[in-house]
């Protein structure tokens, strides 16, 4: 080998290393916003918050001045559609302690999701103009539908991840991971619960009448029912106020048939009864007489 021709061969090694410094560098990054929902058991209206997906691209000047993309959400660490999030410690993550929920495109009620072909994920655009680096703002809502009921109080959450591709078919160029959370706080009604959030089979507590005869030979009792609607695995005790009381000369006591349970997210029936002992004369001038108590309390304590 000559000088000559090593001298040739390391110039155009040099070129080589010239020539592929000059393509294209525009390089990308995905960063994700997390949002946090609370969430009542039976729900009576959708639970909805937004959240954002942030594109960033940089380029040398000698780049393209625009930059197609599209951007995927994969479904979760453990399931597929529908999406769900769980409950932090549940032994079983795929049946018990979950909230369905939906990650739509903004605006609409269409899937994020990361089918093949690009059908369910957002693409566009990106324009840098005469700048080195541009960003796109891709927001997502995040929703739990109502009417899910039956879950234990605490925080469900999923880790989900976005992925970035700068053509439909090229490979991932970057992540990011983010995390919704909900939020079941533990709660408990007597009867009804609150407006928006209707409990199938609840019951109020309505008026107890007794009636009475003077000198009745054996007790005389009645009673009235409700229910409780408290979050599943909640525990809780009831209590009522005044247990006893007098009317028209006549003593008369109250009972609740229990005094608390483990919740169950649905409504759990209980009973009041009234009686008044046998053998009371009680006191009326007329034919018949009529007296009223009020304030009897139920209290629940969770």
């Amino acid at each position: 080998m000559t000088a000559s021709f090593a001298l040739r061969l390391a110039a155009a090694a040099l070129l080589s290393i010239c020539a592929l410094q000059a393509q294209a560098a525009i390089t990308c990054t995905l960063t994700a916003t997390s949002v946090n929902l609370n969430y009542v058991n039976n729900q009576g209206a959708n639970a909805n918050a937004s959240g954002t997906i942030t594109l960033n691209c940089t380029r040398l000047s000698t780049d393209p001045t625009t930059q197609t993309y599209w951007v995927s959400i994969n479904y979760g660490s453990r399931t597929g559609l529908p999406r769900r999030v769980f409950r932090h410690g549940a032994t079983d993550t795929f049946n018990a302690n979950r909230l369905d929920v939906n990650i739509f495109k903004n605006g609409t009620t269409t899937d994020w999701g990361n089918t093949a072909g690009g059908a369910t994920r957002v693409s566009g655009t990106l324009n840098f103009g005469a700048a080195l680096s541009a960003s796109v703002p891709l927001t997502y809502d995040f929703r739990v539908p109502s009417g899910q009921t039956g879950n234990n109080a605490g925080i469900f959450d999923e880790l989900f991840t976005t992925s970035l591709q700068l053509t439909t078919a090229g490979a991932v160029v970057a992540t990011a991971t983010f995390a919704p959370t909900v939020s079941i706080t533990a709660q408990c009604f007597v009867g009804q619960v609150a407006s928006g959030n209707p409990a199938p089979g609840a019951v109020n507590p309505s008026t107890l009448t007794l009636n009475y005869t003077s000198f009745a030979l054996v007790p005389q009792t009645a009673t009235m029912n409700f229910t409780v609607d408290c979050t599943n695995s909640t525990t809780y005790t009831l209590a009522l106020s005044p247990t006893a009381g007098t009317l028209l000369g006549l003593s008369y006591t109250l009972a609740l048939s229990s005094s608390g349970a483990t919740g169950n997210g649905f409504a759990q029936p209980y009973t009041v009864t009234g009686t008044i002992a046998a053998g009371q004369a009680g006191t009326c001038a007329t034919g018949a007489c009529s007296a009223t108590q009020t304030g009897v309390t139920v209290t629940i304590t969770y």
